[in-house]
């Protein structure tokens, strides 16, 4: 028994808060559509993120979103500014975004999403927010 709750403890323990910062916010309408994922097989299908968070927006310049109890481990997080509030990334004829985006590391590669290992990021205890930069195409 006392195992248990020591092992239980220590896990808890491990637990930290994922504090993000989304800069560059120009319009105060909308949500972020935020997902951590903690696995390269599971980048970028929003079904599989180990974390998942809608954030509304309501003013421009940046938002900062907490993510509570997030275990120490390498993620990698996309997200978009969805101005219109119709729960989807817009995009025009050619697939491209019309809404703002971005990615873990503020990797942008052109014509195609981030890699895994483009995206990925190490996240320890103790350790200081993460600032992200939403942008259009």
């Amino acid at each position: 028994m006392y195992v248990l709750i020591l092992v239980l403890l220590a896990f808890s323990a491990s637990l930290q808060e994922l504090s993000l910062v989304f800069t560059n916010i120009e319009e105060p309408a909308g949500s972020l559509y935020i997902a951590v994922f903690d696995n390269a097989g599971d980048y970028l299908n929003p079904e599989k993120a180990r974390f998942q968070q809608i954030v509304p927006v309501g003013r421009n310049g940046s938002v900062e979103v907490r993510l509570p109890e997030v275990p120490p481990g390498t993620y990698a997080l996309s997200c978009f500014h969805d101005v219109n509030n119709n729960g989807v990334l817009d995009k025009n004829f050619m697939g491209i975004p019309r809404e703002p985006y971005c990615f873990s590391n503020n990797v942008r590669p052109r014509f195609r999403a981030p890699s895994w290992e483009e995206a990925k990021f190490t996240f320890k205890p103790g350790q200081k927010q993460r600032t992200l930069r939403l942008e259009t195409w």
